[in-house]
């Protein structure tokens, strides 16, 4: 079988090319003068450029993956950042080439865009937004915020807090992941916890702040609401990480209102904002520091969480889009994706199960579809069904091998036996397989069909 993928690069780029000429014409206004004679508006200089054919060099095939001998991928597996986190949408896109168009000041723009996020996001009184380098560099910016606060020096002496007022971190003990590493990064102290009287026996004069891990909220034996109560109470710091907990989007303006003083959501996944973005919301003499802590300031911790003009319009439109969005027809689009699945591999004996789905879950809320293999009528199963996807050429189709932490080093001290490889997805009937389908583009859920009726053509038994 002859996979044609057309859904694609080319078709896309020529689309969005022919729609941004009519964008980039000066804008020909006129403006009453208050006697009535008609002026023209000062033309508005363009600093940026239309998207044009490359005609040479890199890009001058079409495919650009294939010109670097990499594999792209149709996304099964869901918004990791290990294969890209999400695809941003082609207004999305637009602003990011608007963004491109003039020089700006980088902290200017940032303000301008926290109070364009704040009211976005229904935030409290006193809260206001920033752009961020991704959840992660929210957290290095926003825990440096809460020790240095304005004070040029801390800000130059951070991660070396030793003489800071203020430089420990109470975690829940079973809130502990791999980003608290963001935390130890500034320098800061974790002080582990598990009940509500160890958390309030551990607050002393050094603590500046509790952090919440929302995606392990069930995990803890502290609510969130109370993390706040308890914070407020001894005048410290509240730090929410709800990198991957929208949608429901509501959870944008949930989390400030409940009391945390800094809440991060992540822009590169279900957002559908540029990869290395991110949304921090919080007060406002904090969200000021923290834009004090990175770039564009030199000689900052957050130097390297350096966030382009480009990234902060794209991030807003997908903000924008995603809270206007009408999450039950996304809904009915994710079904129809499925059955369309469903219906291609039905003559194979292939049936579909019941849709997962918990619309209040925490981390990644999305669909989960999979079918049942009948043993009596192919000769595979479920995992070979996945693997072979995943082996589809010039484009797979998922990846095995994308495993959420991504790359893992040695360890010299590890025993044997602790040598295995990460698993993937989750133990099931060896008889099914199953993915999400929430990041497919249109069009992809035909490929997936036209694949699986290949492998499935293939492993009938005679």
């Amino acid at each position: 079988m002859n996979l044609k993928f057309e859904w694609s690069r080319r078709s896309f780029l020529a689309a969005l090319g022919t729609l941004s000429g009519g964008l980039l014409a000066t804008d020909r206004l006129e403006a009453a003068g208050i006697f009535g004679k008609r002026n023209k508006a000062p033309a508005r200089g363009l600093d940026g450029h239309a998207i044009v054919p490359i005609p040479s060099g890199l890009g001058s095939t079409g495919d650009i993956y294939a010109e670097l001998g990499v594999t792209p991928l149709v996304n099964i597996n869901g918004t990791l950042t290990v294969i890209g986190g999400s695809v941003m949408k082609p207004e999305v896109m637009e602003l990011i080439r608007r963004g491109n168009e003039h020089f700006v000041l980088i902290d200017e723009l940032e303000i301008a865009a926290g109070k364009f996020i704040a009211k976005l996001c229904k935030s409290p009184a006193g809260y206001t937004g920033l752009v961020t380098a991704g959840a992660a560099a929210a957290m290095v910016v926003g825990y440096a915020a809460m020790m240095t606060e304005d004070l040029e020096p801390r800000m130059r002496a951070i991660p070396d807090v030793s003489e800071f007022p203020r430089n420990e971190v109470i975690i829940q003990k079973s809130h502990r992941y791999p980003f608290d590493h963001q935390i130890r990064q500034t320098g800061a102290k974790l002080v582990e916890v598990e009940t509500r009287e160890e958390m309030i026996a551990a607050i002393n004069p050094k603590t500046v702040a509790i952090h919440f891990t929302n995606i392990l909220s069930d995990k803890g034996k502290v609510s969130g609401a109370e993390t706040v109560e308890i914070a407020k109470a001894h005048n410290i710091y509240t730090f929410n990480d709800a990198s991957a907990d929208v949608p429901p989007k509501e959870r944008l303006w949930e989390y400030p209102a409940m009391g945390f003083d800094m809440v991060t959501f992540s822009g590169g996944k279900d957002i559908c904002g540029p990869q290395a973005s991110g949304v921090l919301l919080g007060k406002e003499d904090l969200i000021r520091y923290s834009l004090m802590n990175m770039s564009p300031q030199e000689d900052r911790i957050g130097r390297c969480c350096k966030v382009g003009k480009e990234t902060i319009f794209g991030l807003l439109k997908a903000l924008e889009i995603f809270v206007n969005q009408d999450y039950d027809a996304i809904l009915r689009s994710y079904d129809a994706r499925a059955q369309m699945i469903t219906d291609a591999v039905r003559k194979f004996g292939v049936t579909a199960l019941p849709r997962e789905f918990n619309p209040q879950a925490l981390g990644n809320v999305t669909p989960r579809y999979s079918w049942q293999l009948d043993p009596a009528k192919l000769n595979l199963t479920g995992a070979e069904v996945m693997q072979k996807l995943a082996d589809t050429r010039p484009i797979g189709i998922g990846s095995m091998g994308a495993g959420a932490s991504g790359m893992r080093g040695r360890d010299p001290n590890a025993k044997a036996e602790e040598h295995h490889s990460e698993r993937h997805g989750r133990v099931r009937d060896p008889n099914s397989f199953g993915f999400a389908v929430w990041q497919l583009k249109d069009g992809e859920e035909k490929m997936i069909a036209a694949r699986l009726v290949e492998i499935f053509a293939g492993a009938r038994k005679t």
